[in-house]
């Protein structure tokens, strides 16, 4: 999918939105985001930036390719209006009129036409899932476990990140995770002497804690690698399991430090 195929996607879902609820839970309904959690409303605002980024970085995409700023017009713009944090305590039936009219739809039929040599391919439910619930199960390990603050701290850290990641996959695609692993990846090499040093010191299960967050960290590096390969470019001169990787292993091979 490229990027204004995901844009497209968006809208469709947006448009086919039947309540009459604020935009924050009318976007939560779009983003497949919990209402019932208790940071629902940041997570919402996050898809939503995410979202503003993505209008604006397709629109610079379609400059590369030639194509004129008019052709993404009314579309892209009045997507932009209504995905404004400023807008999210406002009702969806106040905007429904202002972005449904089939010209709207049109503009993102005919992007995601002009930018199909971009496409990349989307990540299998089945692998978005079960990050998903290692990191949930990752985290309440965390929760239990008796280990130093600083420790506690760094993982929650690389759990954060990639979780943030993977908050907004559906509306930038791969790029937020390859972003959120060199983040990780920058992490564990500016702090490595204390992680080591830390990491030698804990307890047994802490150790084991920590293997299982670097496995979690491999895997997703992984699940991008093989997203890239199949990709507009076919292979890849570096992969991020290839640097991600030798840094885990330690902590994946051994529980002594």
């Amino acid at each position: 999918m490229n990027p204004a195929a995901r844009l497209h996607r968006i809208y469709d879902k947006l448009v086919a939105q039947g309540n009459d609820a604020q935009m924050v839970q009318t976007w939560a309904d779009v983003f497949v985001i919990d209402k019932s959690g208790p940071h629902y409303e940041d997570d919402v605002t996050a898809c939503v930036m995410a979202l503003r980024s993505e209008i604006a970085l397709t629109r610079k995409r379609l400059d590369e390719v030639g194509a004129p700023p008019k052709l993404t017009h009314p579309g892209f713009d009045r997507l932009r209006d209504v995905a404004a944090p400023g807008q999210l305590h406002s009702n969806w039936h106040a905007h429904r009129g202002h972005i449904n009219p089939p010209e709207c739809r049109k503009v993102f039929e005919w992007a995601e036409w002009a930018l199909r040599e971009d496409a990349e391919p989307d990540m299998p439910a089945e692998d978005m899932k079960e990050l998903q619930a290692e990191l949930e199960s990752l985290e309440a390990a965390l929760r239990e476990l008796e280990m130093s603050p600083y420790l506690r701290d760094f993982i929650q850290r690389q759990v954060d990140t990639i979780r943030a990641a993977l908050r907004v996959y559906g509306v930038q695609g791969a790029r937020p995770l390859q972003d959120a692993l060199q983040k990780v990846a920058g992490a564990y090499t500016v702090e490595r002497t204390r992680v080591e040093a830390e990491h030698a010191a804990a307890p047994d299960a802490a150790k084991g804690l920590f293997a299982k967050a670097s496995g979690v960290i491999k895997k997703t590096a992984d699940v991008c690698d093989n997203l890239g390969k199949i990709g507009k470019f076919g292979e890849q001169a570096w992969t991020l399991a290839g640097t991600v990787g030798p840094m885990m292993v330690p902590y994946l091979t051994k529980l002594g430090g």
